[in-house]
Parts: C-alpha cells; sequence; structure tokens
C-alpha cells in the first residue's frame, strides 16, 4: 500500500496490496519551484487548513503589493504575527522597509479562497511538500500542469484523504463540516515522489512523458560525459 506521484505524468495514484485503486490528475512545482524527488510516510490529514505563507513568497511576490497596498492581507483573509506570535494589522506595518527578509510569519485563514483548499495530507519532510486541496480547479483541464510552488495539488483531494485513512469520503465530508482539524493515519503508507518520463500503468502498457524539468537531457549529457572520461585513450 502507498501513494505513488510521478510529476512528469502530472498524476497521484493510490496502491493498494498492489492493485491501483486511485490515479488522478495533479498539479506539480513549476520549473522555477521544481517538485523534489523522495519517499517518505503519509502521517497526517488536516481539515480546513490554515496555509502559512513561505518567506519566499512573502519576499517575492507579497512585499511589492503590500508597499503599495499595506491592508492587503487584512482584506484578503491573512493574518500577521511578529516573532512572539502577537498578531498585527497588516496595515500598521511599514512594509517599504523590509527588502530580502520580512521578521513577520503570515498564514491565510481557512475559506473557500485558502490556496491548500479544503484539506492537506501531510508527509513531514525537508521539502516542505505535501498532497492538498486547491480552488484553482480548472488548471487540472490543462495538458501541462506545472504551476504550483513546489507542493502537489490533487484533482480528487478527498478520495486521496479517504484512501489514506483508511475510511469513506463521507467521514471525509462530516470532518470538514466539523470545521479546522486534524486526523492522523494509522497505518504505514509510504508516498513516492517521483520523476519517470516513462512508466507503465496499471494495464503493464508502457506510456511516455514530456520531460518537463529537462532531467533526461542532463542525465543524457552526465552519462555521455562518464562515457567519454571512461574511454581509453587513443
Amino acid at each position: 500500500t502507498s501513494v505513488f506521484i510521478n510529476a512528469p505524468a502530472y498524476t497521484a495514484a493510490y496502491v493498494e496490496h498492489g492493485a491501483e485503486k486511485l490515479n488522478m490528475r495533479a498539479v506539480i512545482g513549476k520549473t522555477t519551484n521544481q517538485t523534489s524527488f523522495f519517499m517518505d510516510e503519509i502521517e497526517q490529514v488536516d481539515y480546513n487548513p490554515y496555509w502559512g505563507v513561505p518567506q519566499s513568497i512573502i519576499v517575492n511576490e507579497m512585499l511589492p503589493r503590500l508597499r503599495r497596498d499595506p491592508g492587503y492581507l487584512d482584506r484578503a483573509g491573512y493574518e500577521v504575527t511578529d516573532s512572539k506570535g502577537r498578531r498585527i494589522p497588516s496595515s500598521s506595518i511599514d512594509w517599504g522597509q523590509y527588502g530580502s527578509k520580512v521578521p513577520y510569519n503570515v498564514r491565510q485563514t481557512p475559506s473557500e479562497a485558502n490556496a491548500l483548499g479544503e484539506l492537506k495530507i501531510l508527509f513531514p519532510n525537508e521539502h516542505a511538500i505535501y498532497m492538498h486541496d486547491t480552488p484553482e480547479k480548472s488548471l487540472f483541464n490543462r495538458d501541462m500542469r506545472a504551476f504550483s510552488h513546489g507542493c502537489v495539488r490533487l484533482q480528487q483531494p478527498r478520495e486521496m484523504a479517504a484512501a489514506v485513512l483508511g475510511t469513506t469520503v463521507d467521514h471525509v465530508v462530516q470532518k470538514l463540516a466539523q470545521g479546522h482539524s486534524s486526523e492522523r493515519v494509522k497505518r504505514r503508507i509510504p508516498v513516492y515522489v517521483s520523476y519517470f518520463t516513462a512508466w507503465p500503468n496499471a494495464h503493464g502498457k508502457i506510456e511516455y512523458f514530456a520531460d518537463v524539468y529537462d532531467r533526461d537531457t542532463r542525465m543524457g549529457l552526465a552519462m555521455k560525459k562518464t562515457e567519454e572520461s571512461r574511454a581509453p585513450a587513443s
């Protein structure tokens, strides 16, 4: 039993006892914010999650607007806190004095507009990557789906949450109706965040996918250089 994410295929699958039970479209990281590739274990599902905005997004995407419109975060459903956890109105901060480092924490409260949607599935790792819902449903209709900051957005988050928890979608819906909460995954479920431009589907047929991060090209060059370095001198 495992979850298998293949970035070039833009898919996430839930496999139980070797059989694929779910296979859904996914959105992965942009080429400038690539999804890392690693193996971990799923630990928790968060319902109606808060989104802790990474410092990189605060600096690169929010700060330019905040310099013009300091109250933007207050109106958009974000909470700003200082290093001691005290709430501070965004409008009261002189954002123009900050550059590459902002000494505040910003998080988005649960809502329909929340960047994580209605739930996220956690497997804590050094890359800060997890699976989650999204309000941007239209992106799943595209063939190329590299649009995130690195995390994996799921087309069917309720179904995936129910699968890893070993429960039903009705249970997930009930938990969502109760507001913000978390539920631990009580069994060992590895998650493989992978990168294969050729991979067999559930029926054993090999499928081929575009090299979205250009990794195959770089691998090919590395193999060529290795062969050249090992070639006997003429």
